[in-house]
């Protein structure tokens, strides 16, 4: 095998103004082939490479972001109340990405996430394509290697591809690169999204089977099993994503979800209903492009305005709230929640985390996500136990074996956790459960991909919508990213027809 460099979780920071996005973090390390085979440290550090890349900036918090501020529910500001944007994630929410840059690089993020999603993947193929001459205790590396691929392959999913409930198994699926970066595996064709999914199953299998770790900052197999049973869900199995929501382990009755003291506590610690949750470090976080950055502006407007008084969701003075806003900590703090959203919660819910707002036309400010200590340091969810509730109501109202008062049981068990009232058994609708996602899951990521996959229109209501696209027909082809040019113009197996239908 020819040598090649591989990156390791080693960051060189470098600093320049807001304008010219503030930090950017590269792993400056190397190993070649040969070395990586030499001990289980350098197959864990050339691991830990591919979960740096997976949480690049340029990757995580663009794709995270992006879809959730690309369907109904939040925003981005557009910079005329305090809080500048410098552009960022302007493009997403207002449907304005392109192949390539054509208004500065925020006009196309697809290059910067594609390029992260990939170095990742080739991190994971070079300890895939090795697995039978890697040294003795990598056995969990390699499950990791796996689950880690998988993941980036199911995210790029979401992000570039049709849903596979509308397109079908011939629809475009990824370009499935499964051996180490060179000029071969670099020509890796598109495939479509019937092999896209079964590779992103074998994937997540592969964790699910083999993982021995319990580290909740790596991916194991409880984790591999709800990113099944989202994956199945994502097809529309409905039976095999109730029976991996099922492998989590959940008795389904509340005890093991976060009490409602934990749910506001910012979602920046891990705690035991996370399976899985991504570790940004004063080492390694990206500060002002960090996903905290863009969400935090201060969890109250003063000390008497907090969850539950009386003027808790009221209009603030800007300069009023710069000198008594508690925790106020701003990096952009630019993401905003429509009010239509915000009345879909039960005043005494939890998760009703929407403690002021400063315009009407500019939404409300969430305190859903904080830092730690300081900005950018904080764990990220990458899967929680409440999504297995979610998943599992779902496949027990539409599955082959529907059963509703189970179905009803456990949702409600989610929502009285959250401080939500009981449903009756005629409210147990595929709608509710969508409201109920949405609730629970805003900001995790998930908007987009469920607008999608239950083939939704999108429709922003509110004033405080400022993009020209406030609503789009079901199934949409600018439900997605565009593929990106230089994919196009050097993958020998990609032709112009590879291109996303809207960018044709």
């Amino acid at each position: 095998m020819k040598a090649k460099y591989l990156y390791v979780l080693l960051f060189l920071f470098s600093f320049s103004s807001c304008s010219d996005d503030l930090l950017y973090q590269e792993p400056s390390t190397s190993l070649t082939d040969e070395s990586v085979l030499e001990s289980a440290e350098n197959v864990k550090a050339v691991l830990m490479g591919a979960y740096s890349w997976t949480g690049h900036f340029h990757y995580l918090t663009i794709g995270q972001i992006s879809l959730d501020v690309m369907g109904n529910d939040l925003k981005i500001s557009n910079g005329n109340y305090h809080y500048s944007t410098y552009n960022w994630l302007m493009y997403s929410y207002a449907y304005q990405q392109y192949p390539r840059e054509f208004d500065g690089w925020w006009s196309a993020y697809s290059p910067y996430m594609w390029e992260k999603a990939y170095k990742a993947i080739d991190e994971c193929n070079q300890i895939i394509v090795n697995a039978d001459k890697l040294p003795e205790g990598c056995d969990d590396l390699l499950a990791q290697a796996y689950g880690i691929r998988g993941w980036n392959f199911l995210n790029l999913y979401h992000l570039y591809c049709a849903s596979y409930t509308s397109a079908g198994p011939s629809g475009q699926g990824l370009f499935l690169r499964l051996t180490p970066a060179d000029a071969s595996g670099d020509n890796a064709p598109r495939s479509d999204l019937a092999t896209s999914m079964k590779r992103i199953i074998d994937d997540f299998t592969c964790v699910y089977k083999n993982s021995t770790g319990t580290d909740s900052y790596f991916i194991n197999k409880r984790a591999a099993a709800l990113l099944l049973a989202r994956t199945y869900l994502d097809m529309g199995e409905y039976d095999n994503a109730r029976m991996y929501a099922e492998a989590v382990g959940s008795p389904f009755d509340g005890s093991d979800l976060m009490t409602k003291e934990e749910y506001q506590s910012g979602f920046n610690t891990i705690n035991s209903e996370w399976l899985w949750g991504f570790n940004f470090t004063s080492e390694t976080t990206n500060i002002y492009a960090s996903i905290p950055s863009f969400y935090q502006v201060a969890t109250a407007k003063d000390k008497d305005s907090g969850y539950g008084t009386p003027s808790y969701g009221t209009q603030v003075d800007y300069d009023y709230l710069l000198k008594n806003g508690v925790d106020y900590l701003v990096g952009y703090g630019t993401v905003r929640v429509a009010k239509s959203f915000v009345d879909i919660f039960e005043n005494n819910d939890c998760r009703k985390l929407f403690p002021f707002y400063l315009d009407s036309k500019d939404g409300y400010i969430t305190s859903k996500f904080t830092s730690k200590v300081s900005l950018g340091i904080a764990d990220y969810p990458m899967c929680r136990l409440a999504e297995a509730y979610l998943i599992e109501a779902e496949c027990l109202l539409k599955g082959s074996q529907p059963d509703v008062v189970k179905g009803l049981q456990i949702l409600n068990a989610l929502r009285v956790k959250r401080g939500e009232s009981q449903l009756t058994s005629a409210q147990f609708t595929s709608d509710e459960i969508w409201k109920e996602r949405r609730r629970e899951l805003y900001g995790e990521g998930f908007a987009l991909s469920d607008i999608k996959r239950l083939q939704k229109p999108l429709e922003r209501v509110g004033e405080e919508h400022w993009s020209d696209v406030i609503t789009l027909p079901a199934n949409s082809p600018r439900m997605m990213f565009p593929i990106p040019a230089d994919e196009l113009d050097y993958n020998k197996s990609a032709t112009s027809d590879d291109q996303n239908e809207y960018w044709r």
